[in-house]
């Protein structure tokens, strides 16, 4: 079923909303983007595909894919209802949207997901709307959202979800809801709500921001709760951590134990261990020095993982401290922190196979206690300090001690040659020693960096099907990839022509990436456009992509693209760029005074005297955008390069009796207007008169313009006059590319004759350098090559 774009399709891919195929007669989506195969709007186009065999079809046959993505069940409806609420139409009956919002979280239970701003204002407008008609709402249909079951099942599906930060504070809400639901009195007492939905509605509270209600809600119900393992207040303790509220963090340690909890090393490591996963320096800091129960010591194993994190955090002021409380004769129980410790002194592979030589002398055995997780550690810090060779030397150690690699060996190598951008020996690793699917588990972060290495790589194209391989495990178990994986992803697939593969990687992923995220896929987008030896159609097609994409593309980027069309003297699709400007809804994407000035001279440039008339008559017609000389003099240099020199006069008059008043630029435009004007001569001499009289600064550009102006009047005599004078004119002497836009400018052979016979005789250095430059035929007569008196406005 081919398929046609609508505003209402920009809305649902920016925003990851469900697609409404009822009404999609127009759309280019279907469960993708559209496979870019109609026919292009702007004649002259053609665009030709070839199919897309790339891994992350899954083998699927596009005609038998699901409409609907898992992650998009249930939102339909949900979505319809937001329309209605908008357009006051009728909303879909409550019984359907019962049903849509149950089957969102039962499809969310078996893979959470990704919970965007979109989904989470979706699900709150249905709740709020089934809330306010519950008591016509039919047994099952209440049982659907209200059953103690169902509620239990969104506070599941809310705190094992990932939350994009812009839709926490709306996913607070929604938990909010129903946990108030549970707690109601629906007329045979109020709810005794489960220590289960509490611990997951704690969670939810304390993971997205507002530890403090989740404190609150312990307090709370603390008789109920006293008993959980692990403890509810470990939980709250991780919400102030991820906050970085250092002050509150030690607020809850210190009063562990006054709710009848014991700080003993077990809840110490816990908390050590989640706040190391999370990244938290500062709180992993000030954790590790509180007190622990009874005077005890933080156990070794959170030693070492402390100094292992402050070692790899490149804090070594803070591992040296807890370091030396342990640092006594080597055993096997210290033996691989002291290596990292002597590795991050400085310690090179060779001087740490000594080191060991010399403990197992103190102490015979030692050298027997090392492990491959030992070399490992050192790799891991090698890759820290993003040092492959220093990997590469550490490496050495396992043959030198005879150990044997593992598969976190591999990865970490694997990791330092990604690092070293070291194709060929990745590709080495990855046949012999990686398996492919074990990178979309654990080691998703490298499987990215992997990913995105090939396809950067100069030798993309042979690695088609290797990036192939890598992302089948991916895409089959529904991983969520780095938007800079996307974004090399995209400009492989880009520089492949094959837009059906970058519809089908984006579609399903766009809305789980916030705004700042997006960024480099659309500059992946954007930078294909730009690319001048991409084809017009080619250029065009990935253009129209981006506008369904990227809809919200600001006017900067938009204008770069403008500009590049006109750079392609196509400047029937840039006006059609900057058309799309001028129809956006947002007055931020309106074309503002820089656009049409930089349109203006791009059809300055391309001498389009049909487009200038058409965005001449936009600009009459926009309201919001002030006037000023620049977008007056783009105006000028336009209708003058069209051969309008009677308007461009008109709009140099405009000038002048504007406010601003004209500039440099705009007296070098006018002399430029001259060119074709028929009392072009006499006006450009009463200009320089004038401009003399007022004491104007003559630079080359401008005096070369009035030189030109006489030319191509074929004032023969009076533009020799004004090269001979450049000197005491403007202070600077003629040079040959003054002598060739003489020539250029100057129409007819026997007059660039009578140029040539008299450039020859008094500029004859000037004009040999002019006779080694290529000539080419045009209209008025014969020209050189790259000679030009460009004005920008």
């Amino acid at each position: 079923m081919q398929s046609h774009l609508t505003r209402r399709v920009f809305r649902a891919l920016i925003n990851n909303e469900p697609l409404r195929f009822s009404q999609c007669q127009r759309a280019r989506l279907m469960h993708t983007i559209t496979p870019m195969r109609v026919r292009p709007t702007v004649p002259g186009l053609s665009y030709t595909s070839r199919r897309n065999l790339f891994a992350f079809t899954m083998g699927q046959d596009p005609d038998r894919r699901p409409s609907t993505l898992p992650s998009e069940k249930g939102l339909q409806p949900m979505a319809d209802l937001l329309r209605s609420l908008k357009d006051r139409s009728r909303a879909p009956p409550s019984y359907l949207l019962a049903k849509a919002f149950q089957t969102f979280f039962t499809t969310r239970l078996e893979t959470p997901g990704v919970i965007t701003h979109f989904h989470a204002r979706t699900l709150i407008v249905t709740w709020k709307h089934l809330r306010a008609l519950q008591d016509d709402l039919d047994e099952q249909d209440w049982q659907n959202i209200f059953s103690t079951e169902n509620l239990e099942k969104i506070l599941q599906v809310l705190s094992e979800c990932e939350c994009v930060p812009e839709a926490r504070e709306a996913v607070v809400r929604l938990a909010r809801f129903a946990y108030q639901e549970l707690n109601l009195d629906h007329g045979f007492g109020p709810n005794k709500i489960s220590r289960p939905a509490l611990s997951l509605y704690i969670n939810i509270l304390a993971m997205n921001g507002n530890p403090e209600d989740a404190r609150h809600t312990v307090l709370k119900f603390w008789s109920s709760m006293s008993k959980s393992k692990p403890s509810p207040w470990l939980t709250v303790l991780k919400g102030f951590a991820m906050k970085n509220d250092l002050r509150q963090v030690r607020k809850v340690v210190d009063e562990w134990g006054v709710h009848g909890n014991t700080f003993d090393q077990q809840s110490h490591q816990e908390i050590i261990e989640f706040l190391i996963e999370h990244n938290q320096l500062n709180a992993v800091q000030l954790v590790y020095a509180c007190p622990i129960a009874g005077g005890m010591q933080p156990s070794l194993a959170t030693k070492k993982a402390v100094i292992e994190y402050c070692i790899l955090k490149s804090n070594t002021d803070a591992a040296a401290e807890v370091f030396d409380s342990i640092h006594n004769e080597p055993s096997g129980d210290v033996a691989g922190i002291s290596l990292l410790w002597g590795a991050a002194m400085g310690d090179n592979a060779s001087a740490i196979a000594q080191k060991v030589e010399a403990w197992n002398l103190k102490s015979p055995g030692v050298k027997d206690s090392i492990t491959i997780d030992m070399v490992n550690k050192l790799l891991r810090y090698a890759n820290a300090k993003q040092n492959p060779q220093l990997a590469s030397d550490f490496m050495s150690l396992v043959g030198q001690w005879g150990l044997t690699p593992n598969h976190q060996t591999h990865m970490l190598q694997l990791e330092s040659r990604i690092q070293a951008g070291d194709v060929e020996q990745t590709l080495r690793l990855l046949e012999d020693n990686v398996d492919s699917a074990s990178l979309a588990g654990d080691h998703l972060p490298l499987a990215n960096k992997l990913i995105t290495m090939l396809c950067r790589s100069e030798e993309k194209d042979d690695l088609f099907h290797q990036i192939s391989s890598l992302l089948d495990p991916l895409f089959e178990d529904n991983v969520r990839l780095e938007p800079e994986t996307v974004a090399a992803l995209t400009h492989l697939l880009l520089y492949r022509n094959d837009l059906d593969a970058v519809s089908e990687l984006l579609r399903p992923r766009l809305g789980t990436y916030e705004d700042n995220q997006k960024a480099p896929i659309r500059d992946a987008v954007t930078s294909f456009i730009l690319d001048m030896s991409q084809s017009d159609t080619d250029a065009w097609n990935v253009y129209e992509f981006l506008k369904v994409a990227f809809p919200y593309t600001g006017v900067a980027i938009r204008t770069k693209i403008m500009s590049a069309f006109f750079e392609r003297q196509r400047s029937d699709l840039a006006v059609l760029v900057f058309g799309h400007m001028r129809q956006a809804d947002e007055f931020s994407r309106r074309p503002k005074p820089d656009t049409y000035a930089r349109c203006f001279q791009g059809l300055a440039r391309t001498a389009d005297a049909t487009n200038l008339k058409l965005v001449h008559n936009m600009l009459k017609l926009d309201i919001e955008v002030d006037l000023n000389t620049r977008i007056l003099n783009g105006l000028m240099m336009a209708y003058a390069s069209c051969e309008m020199p009677e308007q461009s006069m008109a709009i140099f008059r405009q000038i002048l009796q504007s406010d601003e008043g004209p500039s440099q630029k705009t007296i070098t435009l006018f002399f430029k207007a001259c060119e074709k004007h028929h009392n072009g001569a006499q006006e450009a001499m009463k200009l320089m008169a004038k401009v003399k009289k007022l004491e104007i600064t003559l630079d080359r550009p401008l005096y070369s313009a009035y030189m030109e102006a006489l030319a191509a009047q074929c004032e023969f005599e009076l533009a020799t006059d004004a090269i001979n004078n450049m000197q005491s004119e403007i202070g600077l002497p003629p040079t040959s590319n003054t002598i060739g836009l003489f020539y250029n400018a100057i129409p007819y052979q026997y007059w660039k004759d009578e140029v040539e016979k008299w450039a020859s005789e008094k500029y004859p250095e000037h004009w040999q350098h002019l006779l080694t430059m290529n000539r080419t035929e045009h209209e008025e007569g014969p020209k050189f090559d790259g000679i030009s008196n460009d004005v920008t406005v």
